[in-house]
Protein backbone atom coordinates (compact mmCIF):
# COMPACT_ATOMS: atom_id res chain seq x y z
CA UNK A 1 0.00 0.00 0.00
CA UNK A 2 2.90 2.08 0.91
CA UNK A 3 4.42 1.89 -2.81
CA UNK A 4 0.97 2.60 -4.26
CA UNK A 5 0.25 5.44 -2.48
CA UNK A 6 4.22 7.00 -2.97
CA UNK A 7 3.73 6.26 -7.03
CA UNK A 8 0.45 7.69 -6.84
CA UNK A 9 1.60 10.86 -4.88
CA UNK A 10 4.44 11.15 -7.23
CA UNK A 11 2.83 11.30 -10.33
CA UNK A 12 0.13 13.95 -9.07
CA UNK A 13 -0.28 17.13 -10.66
CA UNK A 14 0.34 18.68 -7.35
CA UNK A 15 1.19 22.72 -8.55
CA UNK A 16 -1.47 22.35 -11.16
CA UNK A 17 -4.15 21.17 -8.38
CA UNK A 18 -2.89 23.30 -5.58
CA UNK A 19 -3.29 26.72 -8.09
CA UNK A 20 -6.73 25.70 -8.93
CA UNK A 21 -7.50 25.07 -5.64
CA UNK A 22 -5.95 28.50 -4.43
CA UNK A 23 -8.10 30.52 -7.16
CA UNK A 24 -11.23 29.12 -5.97
CA UNK A 25 -10.81 29.65 -2.14
CA UNK A 26 -9.72 32.84 -2.93
CA UNK A 27 -12.56 33.37 -5.16
CA UNK A 28 -16.02 36.08 -3.12
CA UNK A 29 -18.64 34.39 -2.06
CA UNK A 30 -21.97 36.05 -1.07
CA UNK A 31 -22.25 37.02 2.07
CA UNK A 32 -25.67 35.08 2.89
CA UNK A 33 -23.32 31.93 1.76
CA UNK A 34 -20.55 32.40 4.04
CA UNK A 35 -21.77 31.18 7.39
CA UNK A 36 -23.57 27.81 5.49
CA UNK A 37 -20.02 26.88 3.93
CA UNK A 38 -17.74 27.65 6.69
CA UNK A 39 -20.60 25.95 8.83
CA UNK A 40 -20.19 22.73 6.61
CA UNK A 41 -16.36 22.83 6.78
CA UNK A 42 -16.39 23.05 10.67
CA UNK A 43 -18.68 20.20 10.72
CA UNK A 44 -16.47 18.52 8.23
CA UNK A 45 -13.00 18.77 9.49
CA UNK A 46 -14.11 19.56 13.19
CA UNK A 47 -12.73 23.77 13.48
CA UNK A 48 -14.06 25.39 16.32
CA UNK A 49 -15.62 28.63 15.15
CA UNK A 50 -16.39 29.99 18.77
CA UNK A 51 -12.39 30.55 19.14
CA UNK A 52 -12.26 32.82 15.73
CA UNK A 53 -12.45 36.24 15.79
CA UNK A 54 -15.52 37.92 14.17
CA UNK A 55 -18.09 36.62 12.43
CA UNK A 56 -18.47 34.30 9.50
CA UNK A 57 -19.86 36.82 7.20
CA UNK A 58 -16.86 38.90 7.49
CA UNK A 59 -14.42 36.40 5.99
CA UNK A 60 -15.22 37.18 2.28
CA UNK A 61 -13.54 33.72 0.91
CA UNK A 62 -12.74 30.28 1.93
CA UNK A 63 -8.40 31.51 1.80
CA UNK A 64 -9.50 34.11 4.26
CA UNK A 65 -11.28 31.92 6.51
CA UNK A 66 -8.68 29.28 6.15
CA UNK A 67 -6.39 31.70 7.94
CA UNK A 68 -8.90 33.05 10.47
CA UNK A 69 -7.14 34.71 13.46
CA UNK A 70 -8.26 33.84 16.95
CA UNK A 71 -10.42 36.10 19.23
CA UNK A 72 -8.69 38.19 21.91
CA UNK A 73 -8.26 35.90 24.73
CA UNK A 74 -8.59 32.40 23.40
CA UNK A 75 -5.15 31.14 23.62
CA UNK A 76 -3.23 32.69 26.22
CA UNK A 77 -0.02 32.15 26.77
CA UNK A 78 1.91 30.00 28.88
CA UNK A 79 3.60 33.19 30.78
CA UNK A 80 6.34 31.51 32.61
CA UNK A 81 7.10 28.85 29.93
CA UNK A 82 10.41 28.96 28.17
CA UNK A 83 8.98 27.22 25.09
CA UNK A 84 5.51 27.51 24.06
CA UNK A 85 3.58 25.21 21.43
CA UNK A 86 3.96 27.53 17.89
CA UNK A 87 0.34 26.55 16.28
CA UNK A 88 -2.45 23.86 16.75
CA UNK A 89 -1.79 20.46 15.77
CA UNK A 90 -1.16 17.08 16.38
CA UNK A 91 3.07 15.86 17.14
CA UNK A 92 4.15 13.49 14.33
CA UNK A 93 7.85 12.87 16.20
CA UNK A 94 9.42 14.89 18.83
CA UNK A 95 12.31 14.79 21.23
CA UNK A 96 15.97 14.94 21.04
CA UNK A 97 18.05 14.33 17.94
CA UNK A 98 20.67 11.54 16.93
CA UNK A 99 23.08 14.20 15.68
CA UNK A 100 22.08 16.09 12.96
CA UNK A 101 18.97 13.76 12.09
CA UNK A 102 15.28 14.19 12.19
CA UNK A 103 12.90 11.33 12.41
CA UNK A 104 10.16 11.55 10.19
CA UNK A 105 8.19 8.54 10.89
CA UNK A 106 9.56 5.02 13.20
CA UNK A 107 12.60 3.89 10.96
CA UNK A 108 12.65 7.23 8.50
CA UNK A 109 14.61 10.09 8.71
CA UNK A 110 16.13 13.02 7.25
CA UNK A 111 19.14 15.68 8.14
CA UNK A 112 18.67 18.74 9.61
CA UNK A 113 21.15 20.25 6.57
CA UNK A 114 18.23 19.03 4.26
CA UNK A 115 15.74 20.55 5.35
CA UNK A 116 17.27 24.26 6.57
CA UNK A 117 19.30 23.92 3.17
CA UNK A 118 22.41 25.41 6.14
CA UNK A 119 25.06 23.19 6.87
CA UNK A 120 26.49 25.67 9.13
CA UNK A 121 22.95 26.11 10.98
CA UNK A 122 22.09 22.06 10.77
CA UNK A 123 25.69 21.90 12.78
CA UNK A 124 24.84 24.03 14.99
CA UNK A 125 21.70 22.51 16.25
CA UNK A 126 22.50 18.57 16.07
CA UNK A 127 22.39 16.98 19.20
CA UNK A 128 19.51 19.22 20.59
CA UNK A 129 16.02 18.57 19.85
CA UNK A 130 12.73 18.99 17.22
CA UNK A 131 9.33 18.62 17.17
CA UNK A 132 7.23 18.18 14.20
CA UNK A 133 3.61 19.42 14.37
CA UNK A 134 0.81 18.29 11.95
CA UNK A 135 -1.72 21.07 11.14
CA UNK A 136 -5.07 19.16 10.08
CA UNK A 137 -7.45 21.30 7.52
CA UNK A 138 -9.63 22.09 10.33
CA UNK A 139 -6.98 23.66 12.96
CA UNK A 140 -6.13 26.88 13.69
CA UNK A 141 -3.68 28.24 10.64
CA UNK A 142 -1.69 30.81 12.00
CA UNK A 143 2.29 29.61 13.40
CA UNK A 144 3.57 32.18 16.15
CA UNK A 145 6.99 32.36 17.60
CA UNK A 146 7.38 29.28 20.62
CA UNK A 147 9.98 31.59 22.45
CA UNK A 148 11.57 34.64 22.35
CA UNK A 149 14.11 35.08 20.03
CA UNK A 150 15.97 37.19 17.26
CA UNK A 151 14.98 36.13 13.92
CA UNK A 152 18.33 36.24 12.01
CA UNK A 153 17.15 35.32 8.44
CA UNK A 154 13.76 34.29 6.76
CA UNK A 155 14.55 31.62 3.56
CA UNK A 156 12.10 31.15 1.16
CA UNK A 157 12.76 27.30 -0.15
CA UNK A 158 11.34 25.95 -3.44
CA UNK A 159 10.29 22.34 -3.74
CA UNK A 160 7.24 19.95 -3.88
CA UNK A 161 3.69 20.52 -2.50
CA UNK A 162 3.77 16.48 -1.57
CA UNK A 163 0.56 16.49 0.99
CA UNK A 164 1.71 15.81 4.82
CA UNK A 165 -1.19 14.04 6.09
CA UNK A 166 0.03 10.64 8.39
CA UNK A 167 -0.46 8.67 5.25
CA UNK A 168 2.23 10.74 3.02
CA UNK A 169 4.56 10.96 5.76
CA UNK A 170 4.52 7.34 6.09
CA UNK A 171 5.28 7.12 2.68
CA UNK A 172 7.31 9.64 0.86
CA UNK A 173 10.95 9.22 2.17
CA UNK A 174 12.66 12.49 3.41
CA UNK A 175 9.47 14.19 2.65
CA UNK A 176 9.33 17.73 4.32
CA UNK A 177 13.16 18.43 3.04
CA UNK A 178 11.46 17.61 -0.64
CA UNK A 179 8.24 20.24 0.23
CA UNK A 180 8.39 23.72 -0.21
CA UNK A 181 9.41 25.76 3.11
CA UNK A 182 10.38 28.54 5.04
CA UNK A 183 12.74 28.67 7.47
CA UNK A 184 13.09 31.27 10.16
CA UNK A 185 16.26 31.17 11.32
CA UNK A 186 16.52 32.07 14.87
CA UNK A 187 19.11 32.96 17.97
CA UNK A 188 17.62 32.26 21.34
CA UNK A 189 18.29 35.44 24.25
CA UNK A 190 21.74 32.95 25.40
CA UNK A 191 22.72 32.76 21.83
CA UNK A 192 21.70 29.42 21.47
CA UNK A 193 20.66 28.78 17.88
CA UNK A 194 17.14 27.35 16.96
CA UNK A 195 14.84 27.65 13.78
CA UNK A 196 11.64 27.56 13.10
CA UNK A 197 10.58 25.63 9.51
CA UNK A 198 6.66 26.02 7.68
CA UNK A 199 6.63 23.70 5.46
CA UNK A 200 3.87 23.86 2.52
CA UNK A 201 2.07 21.24 1.51
CA UNK A 202 -0.84 20.16 -1.30
CA UNK A 203 -3.33 23.02 -1.99
CA UNK A 204 -0.97 25.21 1.05
CA UNK A 205 1.84 26.96 -2.12
CA UNK A 206 0.70 30.59 -0.11
CA UNK A 207 2.34 30.33 2.81
CA UNK A 208 2.26 33.81 3.96
CA UNK A 209 5.50 35.40 6.15
CA UNK A 210 4.11 37.99 9.02
CA UNK A 211 7.30 39.25 10.25
CA UNK A 212 10.51 41.01 9.43
CA UNK A 213 14.14 39.79 10.56
CA UNK A 214 14.38 40.92 14.40
CA UNK A 215 13.65 40.30 17.88
CA UNK A 216 10.35 38.63 18.64
CA UNK A 217 8.29 37.52 21.49
CA UNK A 218 6.38 34.47 22.61
CA UNK A 219 3.28 34.16 21.55
CA UNK A 220 4.15 36.27 17.92
CA UNK A 221 2.85 35.35 14.71
CA UNK A 222 5.77 34.15 12.37
CA UNK A 223 3.20 33.29 9.08
CA UNK A 224 -0.21 31.89 8.02
CA UNK A 225 -1.23 28.68 5.68
CA UNK A 226 -3.67 28.64 3.29
CA UNK A 227 -4.74 24.87 4.62
CA UNK A 228 -3.30 22.17 6.98
CA UNK A 229 0.36 21.49 6.91
CA UNK A 230 3.14 21.36 9.14
CA UNK A 231 5.72 23.10 11.69
CA UNK A 232 9.01 22.22 12.53
CA UNK A 233 10.45 23.67 15.46
CA UNK A 234 14.43 22.60 16.11
CA UNK A 235 16.68 24.04 19.09
CA UNK A 236 20.07 23.94 19.89
CA UNK A 237 21.62 21.35 22.36
CA UNK A 238 22.15 24.45 25.04
CA UNK A 239 18.59 25.61 24.58
CA UNK A 240 15.31 24.15 26.48
CA UNK A 241 14.92 20.50 25.78
CA UNK A 242 11.87 19.33 23.83
CA UNK A 243 10.15 16.27 25.35
CA UNK A 244 9.29 13.16 23.55
CA UNK A 245 6.15 12.87 23.06
CA UNK A 246 3.59 9.82 21.69
CA UNK A 247 2.40 10.48 17.95
CA UNK A 248 -0.86 12.27 17.56
CA UNK A 249 -0.73 14.42 20.82
CA UNK A 250 -2.47 17.07 20.42
CA UNK A 251 -1.39 20.59 21.12
CA UNK A 252 -2.56 23.93 20.89
CA UNK A 253 -1.02 27.49 20.04
CA UNK A 254 0.72 29.28 23.12
CA UNK A 255 0.63 26.62 25.54
CA UNK A 256 3.38 24.65 27.64
CA UNK A 257 5.64 22.39 25.60
CA UNK A 258 5.69 19.79 28.86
Amino acid sequence: MGSLRRVALTALPKFVLSRTTGLLARTPLPSWLRPRVYGWFARRYGASLDEMAGTAAEYRSLAQFFQRPLRAGARPLAGDALLVWPCDGKVITSGPLDRDRIPQVKGRDYSAAQLLQDGELAAALAGGSQVTVYLAPGDYHRVHAPFDAEVTAIRHIPGKLFPVNPGAVESIPELFPRNERVVFTCRLPDGVPAAVVMVSALNVGDTVVSVQPGPVARGEELGRFGFGSTTIVLVGPQGPMIPELSRETKVRVNQRIA
